[in-house]
C-alpha cells in the first residue's frame, strides 16, 4: 500500500503555528502612563499660556474701556436732565409769578383799563360727559362722509 503525504504547504502550517514569532516587539492592549513621551513640551506650553493670559487681559482692558465709554455716555445724559429740569423750573416759576393775580390787576391798569369796584367769583358750570366713538368724530383734516359728527 502506498503511504500518503500531505503537500508542503499544509505540512509547514502547523509548525509555524506553534512557534512564537520573538523578532515583533512584544504589545501591550494599554500602554503604562509614564511610557509616552510629553505630547507638549515646555516651551509650547509656556507659549500657550503666556498667549491667553495675554489675551485675558486684553479682553479685560476692553471690557473697561466699553464701561467707561457708558458711564461718559450716562454722565452726559445726567447733565442735560439736569439742564433741562432747571429751565423748566425757571419756566415754572415765571408763569407763576405771571399769573399773580395781583400783577394782572396792576398790568390791566397801566394798559388804561378800569378794576372792578366789586368782584364774585364765578360758580364753575358742570358740563355733563359725551359719550364719543372713534366712528362718529373726524380726524383732524381728514373728511369723513360716513361721519355723524355736527353737520
Amino acid at each position: 500500500m502506498a503511504v500518503a503525504t500531505a503537500p508542503e504547504r499544509l505540512r509547514a502550517a502547523p509548525a509555524a503555528a506553534l512557534v512564537p514569532d520573538t523578532s515583533a516587539p512584544h504589545r501591550r492592549a494599554v500602554e503604562a502612563p509614564g511610557r509616552r513621551g510629553p505630547r507638549w513640551s515646555l516651551r509650547r506650553s509656556a507659549t500657550m499660556s503666556g498667549a491667553i493670559v495675554l489675551f485675558s487681559l486684553l479682553m479685560v482692558v476692553a471690557a473697561s474701556a466699553y464701561l467707561t465709554q457708558g458711564q461718559v455716555r450716562l454722565t452726559r445724559m445726567q447733565e442735560q436732565l439736569t439742564s433741562v429740569l432747571g429751565q423748566r423750573r425757571v419756566l415754572e416759576y415765571r408763569m407763576a409769578r405771571l399769573s399773580d393775580p395781583s400783577r394782572v390787576v396792576s398790568e390791566a391798569e397801566n394798559d388804561g383799563l378800569a378794576a372792578p369796584s366789586k368782584v364774585t367769583d364765578l360758580t364753575p358750570l358742570r358740563v355733563p360727559k359725551l359719550s364719543v366713538t372713534p366712528s362718529t368724530v373726524p380726524l383732524a383734516g381728514s373728511s369723513s362722509v360716513g361721519s355723524t359728527a355736527a353737520r
